[in-house]
């Protein structure tokens, strides 16, 4: 397992992180993320284990990013590559790098979908009109896009919900655990989790953390 820290991200990219709603929406956050590795390269934190943005590989493949009021987490579906003094995304299924042109492909099939309905042909076409215009390239990355919505995304978080905190219907300290886009489960904790549950727990030769 290795693990990447990120610290002192620029919020102009934090900012960008958003409520997982659905798959478009943790695309989203997929996106954000392989932004910040590739253009934060001076965030990428060596020494210490502070972060704002975790990427843990091996067994447990996982974003962690850190918010003032908890944690969310999901499934990394890319492989991490390092390169000479930084760390890059690479899609080994479809043999693509998660550059530029792959990010602001994967933004358009986002706003092409925005009532949230899911259109092979309407993403095809667009995909198709908005970059190259080569229909084949535009099916390709179809593909690709459609596999980034259709898997398991994992995500789940831990709140600091003091505002909403409601007895035992609402705890404040709670994990959100989503079965799918669409249905959660809520376990409350007893503590605010920290950063060392997440390292524990996505580290398979560690005891497993215990909620509390």
């Amino acid at each position: 397992m290795s693990l990447y820290f990120f610290n002192n991200v620029p919020a102009e990219y934090l900012d960008k992180f958003c409520a997982v709603r659905d798959a478009f929406s943790n695309l989203e956050n997929l996106l954000v993320t392989a932004e910040i590795l590739n253009t934060c390269h001076e965030s990428w934190n060596k020494e210490t284990k502070d972060f704002d943005l975790l990427i843990s590989t091996g067994t447990h493949k996982r974003i962690l990013v850190k918010k003032t009021d908890g944690f969310f987490t999901m499934n990394l579906p890319f492989q991490v590559i390092e390169y000479e003094s930084n760390i890059c995304f690479n899609y080994d299924a479809y043999a693509l790098p998660v550059n530029a042109e792959f990010i602001s492909r994967c933004r358009n099939v986002i706003a092409t979908c925005g009532n949230g309905s899911f259109s092979y042909e309407a993403i095809a076409v667009e995909l198709c009109d908005n970059f190259d215009r080569d229909i084949q390239q535009a099916i390709n990355y179809c593909d690709t896009i459609s596999s980034l919505l259709l898997v398991d995304h994992g995500y789940f978080r831990f709140d600091d919900d003091l505002k909403n905190a409601r007895g035992k219907v609402h705890p404040r300290y709670h994990f959100d655990f989503f079965c799918n886009n669409s249905t959660n489960v809520k376990i409350g904790s007893n503590i605010r989790i920290g950063d060392t549950f997440f390292l524990d727990l996505f580290d398979v030769s560690k005891d497993r953390p215990y909620l509390t």
